[in-house]
């Protein structure tokens, strides 16, 4: 049941579960290519309507009986003609050394385009909303590249082996976890551990295909537990700065000792080089070595490891260029779509909706929250400017929380309270203005909130850039972490003596508007919310893991219904389906469109009396 799980669990991280439909592969080969011992069939076919992989298919001369085969799955390096054409040495000596072996272009140095550095390097920071990464596709493509060697008379499909180094290290290791065809794993330089990971810092060094979406925090480990008993193989650089030593040195130990308590000690070793990131002859020799003890069964035969490289034009699937219909461009956008907004027949039927999706961005979105947290301890400072009072509190243990809080002189029992979440660049001049819409008598506690990073100057891009990739290794992200620091907020407001928890308003602009509205989906006590300049989609922010799976900003919008909605100055016209769904509540004049903060917190969404400025 565990293992079962966890397979689950890793379909779902790499945006496959449900894996897609297996759609025709339509292959076409476009040429051979005889080379005496082996030849080599230039072949397309379609892992997904209108995707094209392009691939070299390497076979023996001779043959006597079906063949093991093996999949091969290439890093980043680049040919104008596909990846391919710079590891044809390993297609071409596991040919020649009694193998079929596939070499698959990966989707972004093919022969027609898609991305991998989306987040690393291409602004593309909604890939981690999506819940999409490279590895997703790249993973598929070797899955459906199997389904075609199962189609060959001349594999056997039961001696099945893949293998790549660095980025095809990636995909032989999640493919391995996720399809069993997979009977003998080889990634070369391309696993250590997550924690180590971050404790170095590899982020910065690595493309995005070399990371799960891990909204489950699973580490290495319980990968490599999904790949045994069947034979492993590892090999690691010494010196390589992309993989920690201790990462792969723990990863050794323990899944090496795993192995013995399945009895197959020898089904699994890793093997380290003296050098940094990169392949070798001695490597090449090594890997064909493991595949014949584990899909031939002869171990120690004489190899023939000499190769003649082809020039890369002639290993072209599309000398003349691709297919015009070609949609991998567009991957990161189609690989998982968005669902629509839904509308619903009745009230019972939404209200069953709305707690499914708050079930599923509570279990898919923030299961990284912690399960339980005692109220922060408040550290008060002084006053500033007479007005606000600076305090602080820890959101979580080491993390400290800035906020101005304003408590009012005068007043008689518990009063509301505006829980204000700051964006970067507020300083208290322009929060002042902000507030300046009130009336006598002052009556409403204030408390401005700097979630972490945010402040008059926040964290500079890089270093924000860096978290968030760490961040989402831990089922995070940048923005993900800041709600977390929002729903403390609103604990720390509650328990003031004299605020009353039954009126506690949240408010920001832009993305911390949003902030402010998921805190009020998780946490039934704020209401009401209120908006200002909105974005209309995760794409622009704020950035939670996998939440465009679920729904868009509209249909957050819309989860609050039916407690107060306000919107600041105007409804913009992406969040007009959410005028539906409060009519349907029997709320009609919701959501509410208003000019005064004051307001709002007070209770008034009507335009029928004097602001007092």
């Amino acid at each position: 049941p565990v293992r079962g799980k966890r397979m689950e669990e890793m379909q779902d991280m790499l945006g496959l579960l449900p894996f897609p439909e297996r759609t025709p592969l339509k292959v076409r080969i476009t040429g051979t290519l005889d080379r005496g011992d082996y030849r080599v069939e230039k072949l397309v076919f379609e892992s997904l309507p209108k995707i094209y992989v392009t691939a070299n298919l390497y076979l023996p001369a001779r043959q006597e009986g079906p063949l093991p085969a093996v999949v091969y799955v290439c890093g980043h390096a680049y040919s104008p003609f596909g990846s391919k054409a710079k590891y044809q040495r390993h297609g071409i000596s596991l040919a020649k050394n009694g193998y079929v072996a596939i070499i698959l272009d990966p989707i972004q140095i093919a022969e027609t385009f898609a991305l991998h550095h989306g987040v690393a390097s291409q602004e593309m920071y909604e890939w981690y909303s999506r819940g999409y990464t490279p590895a997703g596709p790249e993973v598929w493509n070797a899955m459906r590249a199997i389904d075609y060697l199962e189609t060959r008379p001349e594999v056997d499909p039961t001696r099945i082996g893949m293998t790549g180094r660095s980025g095809g290290a990636a995909m032989t290791w999640f493919t391995a976890c996720v399809d069993p065809r997979v009977k003998v794993a080889i990634p070369v330089m391309g696993i250590s551990t997550y924690a180590a990971n971050v404790r170095e810092d590899t982020q910065r060094h690595h493309c995005d295909c070399m990371f799960t979406i891990n909204s489950y925090r699973h580490g290495m480990l319980h990968q490599g537990a999904l790949i045994a008993p069947r034979p492993l193989l590892m090999v690691h650089g010494a010196k390589d700065q992309l993989f920690p030593v201790a990462g792969y040195e723990e990863f050794e130990q323990k899944i090496g000792d795993l192995y013995e308590s399945y009895g197959h000690r020898d089904y699994f070793k890793n093997i380290v080089v003296d050098t940094g990131h990169q392949d070798s002859d001695f490597l090449r020799e090594e890997a064909i070595r493991w595949f014949d003890t584990y899909l031939k069964d002869s171990p120690g035969r004489e190899l023939d490891m000499v190769y003649e490289d082809e020039p890369a034009l002639n290993l072209a699937v599309f000398p003349d260029g691709p297919p015009e219909d070609a949609q991998n461009f567009r991957l990161h956008e189609t690989f998982i779509p968005t669902p629509a907004f839904q509308t619903f027949a009745s009230e019972v039927e939404w209200e069953k909706h709305r707690q499914e999706l708050i079930e599923l961005l509570r279990s898919k979105v923030f299961g990284a929250f912690p399960l339980a947290q005692d109220l922060p301890e408040i550290h008060r400072g002084p006053d500033t400017e007479g007005y606000f009072e600076e305090i602080t509190f820890e959101s979580e243990p080491g993390v400290q929380i800035r906020a101005l809080l304003h408590e009012p002189a005068e007043g008689e029992g518990r009063l509301p309270a505006l829980l204000y979440v700051a964006s970067d660049g507020e300083d208290l001049h322009s929060i002042q203005q902000m507030f300046h819409q009130v009336r006598h008598p002052d009556n409403v506690i204030r408390l401005v909130v700097y979630p972490r990073g945010i402040d008059e100057i926040g964290w500079n891009r890089a270093f924000w850039k860096g978290t968030q990739r760490n961040a989402m290794h831990v089922g995070q992200t940048v923005d993900s972490l800041r709600l977390w620091d929002v729903l403390q907020s609103a604990e720390v407001l509650r328990s003031f003596e004299r605020t009353d928890p039954d009126r506690v308003t949240v408010l920001g602009i832009g993305v911390s508007g949003i902030l402010g509205l998921y805190a009020a989906i998780l946490d039934d006590g704020i209401h009401p919310v209120m908006l200002i300049k909105p974005p209309f989609s995760h794409v622009e922010g704020p950035l939670f893991l996998n939440s465009l799976r679920y729904l868009d900003l509209p249909e957050a919008a819309a989860l609050v219904a039916p407690r107060p909605l306000i919107f600041y100055g105007r409804l913009p016209a992406a969040f007009e389906p959410v005028r539906d769904v409060y009519n349907q509540l029997g709320q009609p004049q919701r959501p509410y469109i208003s000019m005064d903060i004051e307001a709002v917190v007070q209770g008034r969404y009507d335009h029928n009396f004097s602001s007092g400025r």
